[in-house]
Order: C-alpha cells, then structure tokens, then sequence
C-alpha cells in the first residue's frame, strides 16, 4: 500500500491514483493474523477479511454536452485561457485559414503568411487582435498548427507556434538523407522523396510580433494534431503527435532538452485489440485541468473507416507517459444537424462561464473522406463541449459499493463533496480511524450537489489532528463520486 501522504486541495476521480486495490487479511476464527511469511506450525484454518478492497463501483467517463456553433470562428484545434480571456492563433495562406488536404492553404507557391491572433471574451464573440507577416522562403503544405506559451523561454520566444509544412527542396533533400539513417523503428513510413514534410516553429515576445525560425525542429509528417509544453516534473519538453503503424494512426511521444533538439518518437496510445478493427486514433486533444496540472488529460478522436465518422473518448494519465482510456465509451460523438458525421475535439479545457469547463470542438455534416469541393471545407463549424466542473468522470456504484483513498494529509477542517444520487440512493464518506467520523457515523447524503460539506452527526469538522493522514473510506448506493475538494 502506498503509505506516503499526499496533500491535494482538490480530488478528481479521473483514473486510479487516488484509490486503493487493498488485500486482504488472514486470521483465525479466534482472532490471530497470520502474515505470508513464516506462519506458526502446526497449520490451522483460515479466514479472509478484504481490507481496502473496492467493491461494487467503477470509473465512468462522463458525456459533454454542446453548444450551438460558433459564428465566424476561423482557428483550429487549440483555444487557452489567459490573461482573463480566451485566445487563439492560427496561420492564413494567402489569405486562407483553412488547412488540410485539397485546401487553399497548401499551394505550393504562397506569396504571403501570416500569423493571426484571436481573442474572445466569452468564447463566441471573437476579434482579430493582430496580424503579423512572416517570412517562410521555400515552405508549402502548411499543416498541423499549435501554440503554447512557453514558461522558460527567454523573453523573445515565449510565445511559440509550431505547424508543419514542406521545406525547401534543398533542405529538404539534406533532411531526408539524415532521417533515412534513423533505425527503421523511428522512421516514419509515410515519409519519402517527393513527401518531405518538418516541424518548423516561429517565436514572438508578445503573441504580436513574430519572427519564423528558418531551420526546423524536426523532420516528421506531423499534419494534424500536434501538441507541444514544458513539462516542469521531468524539466523536459514534450511532443505528442501522430505516428503511422499498421496502415493506422497512432498517437506518439517525444522529448527535448531545448526544444531544439529532439528524441525519438515513441508509440505511446493505439487501436486496442478489442476496438474494432478499423478505428485509428487520430488525435491526441491533450489538456490538463484548469488549475490542477496534476491532472493530465486527452481527448483523443477515435476515426471509424467503415463509416469515415469519428467520436471522441476520454484518457487519463498520472505522468503523461502511461496512459488509460477511461470506461464509460465516448464522451463526444456526431450530432444531428451541423456536425452529424465527422467531430475532433480540440484543446484545451478551459473555465466556460460559472461551473463549467469545456474544450472547443469542430464538426461536419460530411464523412471525412468526402471529396473536399470549397462547399464542403465550408461547412466545417467550431462549437463547444462542456462538463459542469469537475465532472469529467465519476467513480460509480449501479448498486451498493464502497472504496478507499490513498493516506491524504488534509488541507483543510472540512470536506466538500461533488456527487450525484437519484432520490433513493445515498453516499457516506468516513475517515478511518477518527473517533466519530466513520461512514456510519456521516449523515446520508442523496440529490445533485457539486459541494455537499459532509457531516458527521451534525459537525463538519473532520475532527482528525492537525498533521493526522487520514484514509477516506466511501459508501455508495446508486450514486456518483466525481470529486473531493477540503474546505
């Protein structure tokens, strides 16, 4: 059992790290326990106690639901919240914002690129706040755009945006006889002599006043959802972005020092062998939540070739290297007018008004692979997906069940519980070990609360020494536990 107390403000159920598998206990119906190792002779009978052990509940991740879409909207893939207000950036193309194959944007001999800013007070109305030129020779195919703001960056490059596109033939050719010498396990199949596609990054001060780096991050057919941060824990950057395996999409990972200089590309989600056989994972829509990094998260899109429509599904990881598709199916799919056939969701989850967050999303009434005449890139449309706060994922009982946290240091006097019942269900909440505030000591509590303070027998005080670890211990009938929070 994981014995080192951990602090927590606030407890989001989002996958495994807060809660204990357990063991059990073996003793004689007298009352002896008796460990693994070295057991008293001669042998008697023994009995099993479940200590810890969860039962009768699961993880469920939760649906979103959406709004209308948003006029206007010419961006792609990310929005952040910053400075009180949600922005974006994105590239136009002699004009053209739209990417992807067949558009306007991947001419081979652009006369102008421009990186333009958006901001929106409240994720519907947007203006464009500037407009910069940058100066790319050479490059066509622009694809994959992304953007973060970087934390360590000296004051110049703080505001980093990174697209793909085809380099210079010259360089081009440079490139690929270096790429060709990478063993085969990170070379990409779809790059080859006349498909030479880079990461190239421009750098600005103040997300105004760009300047384009002219040698590349990297050369890899990044073309659609790309995500680059620091990442302080491992005081690395980080990629994710696709792979090709199989004839599928996968989802990637890598790392760099400097940001200019990086690792290889290593597989890290793809189609499960009990998916159906011919999904890919298209997207990687990696967030963490607002104001709890230690949270991270993806909204990768799952593409479904039978039908070339698409959902997205719900991952969770404690170190954004291992993760797990949280159960409980797709958290967005296809809709019945504007975006009926074909959704991405986008990045980041953002506060989305008074206890909401969300992530943009975009949608079509056309499969994927529809032939890609200026009416049809025309009806792509961006709108929202939201969750009430801190409602992503519920730990769930149908019936009766119960679980256990990990040993907690409590950073707060009282508990404030985020669940939901139907009328005749019921959650308690106990500390182990804390005179009068077991489970059977909690008062029942039933309805949709997002902050229920738990009571025991009336106090809310958690009634533990200041400094105690405690161990919550939850009893559930038809119900939801989305999140703890101390008070």
């Amino acid at each position: 059992m994981n014995t080192q107390a951990q602090s927590f403000r606030r407890i989001l159920f989002t996958d495994l790290r807060h809660i204990q598998c357990g063991h059990l206990s073996w003793g004689t119906p007298d009352g002896r326990r008796f460990g693994v190792s070295h057991p008293p002779e001669p042998q008697v009978e023994m009995h099993a106690r479940p200590r810890y052990v969860p039962c009768g509940v699961r993880l469920a991740a939760q649906p979103a639901r959406k709004t209308d879409p948003v006029t206007g909207w010419r961006g792609w893939g990310r929005i952040i919240h910053d400075q009180g207000m949600y922005r974006s950036w994105y590239l136009t193309v002699d004009g053209h914002a739209l990417q992807g194959s067949g558009s306007r944007s991947q001419k081979d001999d652009p006369q102008t690129v421009e990186v333009v800013s958006v901001t929106s007070q409240d994720g519907f109305a947007w203006r464009e706040a500037s407009r910069c030129p940058i100066s790319v020779p050479g490059q066509r195919g622009f694809d994959g755009l992304t953007f973060f703001i970087d934390p360590i960056a000296p004051p110049p490059e703080r505001y980093k945006l990174i697209y793909c596109s085809r380099p210079p033939e010259a360089m081009g050719e440079a490139l690929l006889a270096e790429y060709m010498r990478r063993p085969a396990r990170y070379r990409d199949t779809r790059v080859r002599e006349n498909r030479v596609s880079c990461f190239f990054v421009a750098v600005s001060p103040d997300g105004i006043r760009w300047t384009a780096v002219e040698r590349p991050l990297m050369l890899h057919p990044g073309d659609t959802d790309n995500t680059f941060y620091y990442d302080p824990a491992i005081e690395r950057y980080v990629l994710y972005t696709r792979m090709y395996r199989q004839d599928r999409r996968w989802v990637g990972r890598a790392e760099s020092e400097d940001f200019r200089s990086w690792g290889p590309i290593e597989p890290m989600i793809w189609p499960r062998l009990d998916d159906p056989l011919d999904q890919d994972v298209y997207l990687n829509g990696y967030t963490t939540y607002p104001g709890l990094p230690e949270y991270r998260l993806m909204f990768p899109m799952f593409y479904h070739r039978f039908t070339e429509r698409s959902d997205v599904r719900l991952y969770s990881s404690e170190d954004g290297i291992v993760w797990s598709q949280v159960p409980g199916g797709p958290v967005l799919t296809p809709g019945e007018a504007w975006d009926s056939e074909f959704i991405a969701g986008g990045k980041d989850l953002v506060p989305f008004g008074e206890g909401r967050v969300a992530i943009p999303y975009i949608g079509t009434p056309y499969p994927h692979k529809y032939p890609r005449w200026p009416a049809v890139f025309d009806a792509w449309r961006m709108g929202w997906a939201w969750w009430p706060e801190g409602r992503l994922c519920a730990v769930r009982a149908d019936a009766e069940g119960s679980f256990w946290t990990f040993p907690l240091a409590p950073a707060g006097r009282s508990l404030r519980l985020n669940f939901r019942t139907p009328r005749g269900g019921e959650v308690r909440v106990g500390l182990e070990g804390v005179a009068g505030r077991s489970v059977d000591d909690c008062d029942p509590m039933h309805g949709d609360d997002p902050a229920r303070t738990v009571t025991w027998r009336g106090q809310a005080d958690i009634g533990a020494l200041e400094g105690q670890p405690v161990i919550l211990h939850f009893e559930m009938r038809c119900a939801e536990v989305f999140s703890v929070e101390w008070g």
